[in-house]
């Protein structure tokens, strides 16, 4: 396995561009019978013909799409990801070194940052044949990538909101600008939220598409513009017994040096998702600099001695 982590961490494209990182399939994908009896989150499985390029090649760069799903739950964990696509050479048992899975933050219904390796919230980044990663072949040139959270041992806790599941196939390729070797998530014909995504850090294309841009830019002449995947996960806790409406406002969310109070108080205290204190001051301000990019907990206490809690993301 290569590594897991968890962080929180308007162009126009020409036809040459879309006509680059669009693959059309012959066949459809099988769904999976191995699914885990947990509730399905979403699920995009009215597959298209199409698919949109989501790949890293062996020098590192990547060029990446991302769709987005809604948390209703005050905390959802997270259980399996699964993610459906094609190759046109249907040799990704030879061209794959493995898959990686990334959660990433909404920002102004787009996601985070620029390269979902930088900046996510978490990153499961699998080798071929590791515990909790399925790669299903169906043997048509068809794949099934799924994330087993459950079978991994890891707990992935959200709050409420919108969020970003970006797939990318780790490839053994020193190039994937034509569409021999590669991975391409499937359109599905469904209409979700937010439509995809698609970014390109490196210029692999040479587009300048080194930012999130929404599918619909490229030209790609799609019906549907979401990918095909299901979330499934389960209602849970956010490891905080006590979260409750603030009365006190603490500011900025999300922040990246200081959360502050909106007024004098006693303590503030930052905690992680699993409860751990990790952040203490005695003031109406706290450093927040060090930590990881994440979701935390940070309950105040105000003179009087009442505590509320509220949730922020650290970027």
């Amino acid at each position: 396995m290569k590594k897991f982590s968890f962080l929180l961490a308007g162009l126009a494209f020409s036809s040459l561009f879309a006509q680059s990182v669009v693959s059309e399939a012959n066949t459809v994908p099988v769904l999976s019978s191995n699914l885990a009896p947990n509730e399905v989150i979403l699920e995009q499985t009215a597959f298209g013909t199409s698919g949109i390029v989501s790949d890293s090649q062996s020098d590192g760069a990547v060029t990446a799409s991302a769709d987005d799903f809604d948390l209703a739950y005050d905390a959802t964990k997270l259980t399996k990801l699964s993610a459906y696509g094609f190759s046109n050479t249907a040799d990704l048992n030879v061209t794959l070194s493995g898959v990686s899975f990334y959660i990433i933050a909404d920002e102004d219904w787009y996601p985070e940052g620029s390269n979902p390796t930088e900046t996510n919230l978490f990153a499961f980044e699998m080798e071929m044949g590791d515990p909790g990663f399925n790669f299903i072949d169906n043997e048509d040139s068809t794949y099934v990538f799924e994330l087993d959270l459950d079978a991994l041992g890891e707990e992935v806790i959200l709050p409420a909101g919108k969020y970003w599941l970006c797939v990318v196939a780790d490839s053994f390729l020193d190039g994937f600008n034509t569409a021999a070797g590669r991975w391409n998530w499937y359109q599905s014909l469904t209409s979700n939220g937010v439509e995809g995504h698609l970014t390109d850090p490196f210029d692999v294309f040479g587009m300048g598409a080194t930012s999130w841009v929404g599918l619909t830019t490229l030209g790609l002449g799609w019906s549907n513009y979401d990918l095909a995947m299901i979330i499934e996960g389960e209602e849970s806790t956010m490891g905080v017994s006590d979260l409750n409406a603030s009365t006190i406002s603490v500011y900025p969310n999300p922040a990246t040096n200081f959360v502050k109070a909106s007024t004098e108080v006693k303590e503030m205290t930052v905690l992680n998702m699993n409860g751990q204190v990790v952040a203490t001051s005695k003031s109406s301000s706290v450093n927040v600099s060090t930590l990881p990019a994440g979701v935390y907990v940070v309950k105040v206490q105000d003179m009087k001695g009442n505590v509320t809690t509220s949730k922020i993301v650290k970027k």
